[in-house]
Formats: structure tokens, sequence, C-alpha cells
């Protein structure tokens, strides 16, 4: 930023103790930066229903926003030169950066891990004898710790995509459900696994019993089908009071799959079963469907208004190049919207080809690492989540909000401290009538016009207090 730039935002003060007002933008045209603009003022404008942050009411609070730090992500970035992977660590980590604040891990193997792996592979071993986190110690655990390091509050969950397969009906660690009977065993592998990291200076905040619990692979990589009663049996009778005998304050939030109208009876069904929700802290969505499914969490909240929703997968893809920075609005904002207060995306970072991978499915990285030079390039998700990372702190109100949005994409967050931030994409058409697309925000009486460009997509971020 210049001088002259920074002289003019630190200017709009007012001068009767009003407003202090920031503005930050990335457009087609250019990168993210921050840009002076004028302040509020007391004229309205009559053409346009102001958003009213005066009316604006909080929803629930705000966690963080994350990525997954799979294998395969751990991988791409021990292979990186030391100087290139810390410049982008501290990029995707701290304030000057995208100021990610969550990270989720794979217990065992995934469809992006660098081969097919789980941490105790002798049958009959209930009590974890031969458990060992040895394979992890070479990638995942070093960036995991560095992660830490560099943000010390750092929320870190963790997911299995299968249990060992002698556990399961299909005896591979690919396709089948869980025998029943190795509940047991089951509930003793997450135990040794959130006392492994802890001990590795890793603590495990959370973590799912499986990941995309009803999703079966047709054999193309890693998992594990449950019904909801099995998913509450287990989670009720076996991990809750493992955790607790052990002494482990670790999280449990169930279901890990989407809000499709197909998924919801079965998470109304798990949270139904006497005694999960007292064994358990929340709901985990992905959200693998159109921005309407967003709308079938409040149905889930209404009927158990104590339960917490986290988004826990969502990220790039290779191919399908609609994913842009206003697709990636419309899916944040809207799960933020409808009760998450955690927003995470896929891989952290996979190569140009979307590997490492053992899976089918093409996924994109966060950031994607150029496999010879290590060049870094960034996804339009990566560039939505700029805007938010830095500026949303932790304990922050999503806020209800009404008004014209002129077709954007918008949320309203209001920061611990009384300070409000707004972030608005936009979708870049030429014309809306032949007039440049334009919000207006009320408060306190007075009024801030955001004229937005035209002919290019956009995000911005407004900071006022």
């Amino acid at each position: 930023m210049t001088l002259f730039a920074a002289l003019i935002a630190a200017a709009f003060v007012g001068a009767e103790g009003g407003e202090v007002l920031r503005l930050f933008q990335t457009t087609e045209a250019k990168g993210f930066r921050e840009i002076a603009t004028s302040g509020f003022t007391i004229h309205p404008y009559p053409a346009v229903e102001a958003l009213d942050v005066d009316a604006a009411k909080p929803k629930h609070e705000f966690l963080a926003l994350g990525a997954a730090l799979t294998d395969a992500s751990a991988w791409v970035f021990a292979n990186m030169p030391a100087e290139r992977r810390e410049s982008l660590m501290r990029d995707l980590f701290t304030p000057a950066g995208c100021n990610l604040g969550a990270i989720r891990l794979n217990i065992g193997a995934s469809d992006y891990s660098t081969g097919l792996y789980s941490y105790d592979d002798t049958p009959g071993d209930v009590e974890m004898k031969n458990f060992s986190l040895a394979r992890d110690e070479e990638f995942l655990v070093p960036i995991a710790r560095r992660i830490k390091a560099l943000r010390p509050d750092v929320f870190v969950f963790a997911s299995p995509w299968s249990p060992p397969g002698w556990m399961k009906t299909s005896g591979l660690m690919i396709g089948g459900s869980l025998r029943d009977e190795c509940m047991p065993a089951l509930a003793n592998y997450f135990v040794k696994y959130v006392q492994g990291y802890a001990a590795r200076g890793v603590a495990i905040d959370a973590v799912t019993p499986q990941n995309e619990t009803v999703y079966d692979t047709a054999g193309q990589y890693p998992s594990c089908t449950y019904t909801a009663a099995q998913e509450g049996a287990f989670v009720r009778d076996h991990l809750a009071p493992a955790f607790r005998k052990a002494g482990l304050s670790t999280r449990i939030w169930v279901h890990d799959h989407n809000p499709k109208p197909k998924d919801i009876p079965r998470v109304m069904e798990l949270l139904a079963t006497p005694g999960v929700k007292d064994a358990i802290d929340g709901v985990a969505w992905h959200f693998y469907c159109d921005p309407a499914c967003a709308t079938n969490l409040p149905t889930v909240k209404a009927a158990h208004p104590n339960i917490r929703f986290f988004h826990t997968e969502n990220g790039p893809h290779v191919v399908l190049q609609e994913r842009t920075e206003i697709w990636w609005a419309a899916r944040v904002f809207a799960m933020l919207q409808n009760g998450c207060e955690l927003f995470t995306s896929w891989n952290l970072c996979l190569d140009e080809l979307g590997t490492p991978a053992t899976g089918a499915h093409l996924c994109g990285g966060f950031v994607v690492v150029d496999s010879e030079t290590h060049d870094v390039a960034y996804s339009p998700q990566y560039r939505l989540f700029r805007h938010i990372g830095p500026f949303v702190r932790r304990g922050a109100s999503i806020m209800e909000v009404d008004g014209f949005r002129d077709g954007t994409e918008l949320i309203l967050f209001r920061n611990p401290d009384g300070e409000y931030v707004l972030v608005v994409a936009c979708d870049g058409s030429l014309v809306r009538r032949i007039q440049r697309r334009r919000l207006v925000v009320k408060y306190k009486g007075k009024y801030k016009s955001l004229p937005l460009p035209g002919g290019q997509w956009s995000v911005l971020t407004l900071i006022f207090k």
C-alpha cells in the first residue's frame, strides 16, 4: 500500500468519534490490496435499500476457516525447498496471509494419501499393543507441529476414512462396514491416536467417527459405511466412554457428510437416539451439493437447538472451472449463515495434477504447488478466504442483516470488540440494466456506498467500527 493510501485509510475516523473504516479488495485485474475509500455520510441513497447494520441480529459464533492437512498435502509441503515451504505456511496461517484457524487431519489413509495404511494391522489387537504413528512422523507430524508454532490456537480435528481392515466386514480398508464386535477395538484406536498426537505436540480438539458415513466408494479408496443406529451406538457406548476413561477432552462430531434432503432423516435419527446428544459436541457437514442444501440445516437446528454445526470438507477441483470466487461465496456464506461455526476446505495443497492421490476424484489444492518449480498458485477459494481469515476473529458473531444485495453474495460478522466485517463477492457481470452494481451500508444513521467493479469478478472486505 502506498503512503498516500495509508494516510487516507487511516484518516477515516469521524471528527466526533465516529467510524473507523478500511476497505480491502481483490479483482480479476488486481490482487488483494487495501484501497483508499471515503467514509460514511449522513446522506441516504433513496433508490437503494441499505444493508441495515444497526438492525442486524447475531445468529451464532464463528470458530474459524480451515483446510485439510492430508497425508498428500504434508508430502507436498515436505518436498518443497525449506524457504519456500516456510513462506507458504506463513501465507496460510498468519494474519499477513489467509490466517487459517483450523486444520483437519486424516486418521490413517484417505483418498489423498501417498499410499494405503492404518496404524495397527494386527488382527485381534483390541488393546492396540501394536499401534504406531511411525508413518505420520515422516511428513504429517512435523508439518502439523510447524502450523501449531505459527498459529498456536489453531483448531485441530481428525477423521478416519476407514478403520483397520480387520475390523470391517470387507476385511479391507476399502469397502464394507464396521463389525459390531470391533467397536471396543476402534474406540481404543481413537484413544491411541489422540494420545499419540498429543505426545508429539499436536492436541486433537475434535474427531469424527467416520468420513462420509454413508458413501461407498465402489472399491476406489478407503471407506466405511455406518447406519445411524450403528454410529450412535459406537459414539455413545464406546468412543465417548473411552475418551472419558483416558481423561481426554477431545470432542466428537457425527455424520460428517452432506446436508442433502436424503441425509437429513439420518441425522435426525442419529440425534434422536437416546444418549447420543450427551456423547457428542456437534454435527459435521460436507457440502457436495447445491447451495440450497444449506437451508436444510435449520430443520435439524430447530429440533436440536443446542447441537453445534461444523463444515468439515469441500475444496477446489482440477477440472471444474465453475468453482469461482462467487461460486465459493455462495456455499461458504450459506453454510455459515445456516448454522455452521467452521468452514473447512479439502486438501491444503496439492500439485498441478491434483496429486498425490489414492482415489479417483480430481480434487485440487487450496493452493497448488508446481511439482518441478515449486511455484505456488492460489485457488479462488483461497482468494475468498483471504478476505475473511485476517479480519474475523474467533468468537465473532455471524449476523443476520437485511437489505438490497444487487445479485452479490455477502456475509456480515461482528467481532468480539464490536468491529464489523462485511465481505462481498460479485460475479463481474458487465452491466445490470446498464448501471453499475451498488451496495449501500447503513450504520448508526449514516450511509456508505460500495460501487462494485464492472466487467470483472471482485471480492471486498469492509471493516468499520
